[in-house]
């Protein structure tokens, strides 16, 4: 757990620190921009990282079942829908992905994806530069875009459901 908020802090708090640091530059000049980047960096770091913790212990499933199935593998993930990058929980069971909505979102409803209508899972670039992506091509023809954390992992998990199933 201390290793997941020290990666946590240092992939928000350092891009946030840097850009801050530089409008402080260039806002007061560069007595207070770079103090400045650093504490605002470090702040937000270590907020977005208790905030994580927080929405984890309240979304995981403790006991590995979800809805009646065992749980394979479960995280927290954004999805991609209709523009809106919703912040939530995906599920992974033998037979389900399931996203699930943390609720402060505009579009709460979840998302259920029986694993026989995937066709593979997919580790993308989010941007075409992070890489944090997690593609799902379905039987029906559209795509899913998730962000995950290790998501050659997800992946790999998927991918075997799908050729279980």
């Amino acid at each position: 757990m201390i290793r997941r908020l020290i990666k946590t802090i240092a992939y928000t708090g350092v891009p946030f620190g840097v850009f801050m640091g530089l409008f402080f530059t260039w806002r007061y000049g560069s007595d207070f921009g770079t103090p400045g980047g650093i504490v605002s960096g470090v702040f937000f770091g270590l907020a977005i990282a208790i905030f994580v913790e927080i929405q984890r212990k309240k979304m995981a499933s403790n006991d590995n079942v979800f809805e009646g199935e065992k749980v394979i593998h479960q995280g927290p993930a954004n999805h991609f829908l209709n523009g809106e990058g919703r912040g939530g929980w995906l599920t992974l069971t033998s037979s389900h992905l399931a996203f699930r909505s943390h609720g402060s979102n505009v579009q709460n409803q979840p998302y259920d994806l029986n694993v026989n209508e995937i066709i593979e899972a997919v580790p993308v670039l989010t941007l075409r530069i992070l890489p944090n992506g997690l593609r799902i091509s379905t039987k029906k023809g559209d795509e899913q875009l998730f962000v995950v954390s290790k998501r050659k992992q997800w992946a790999s998990l998927i991918n075997q459901q799908v050729n279980i199933n």
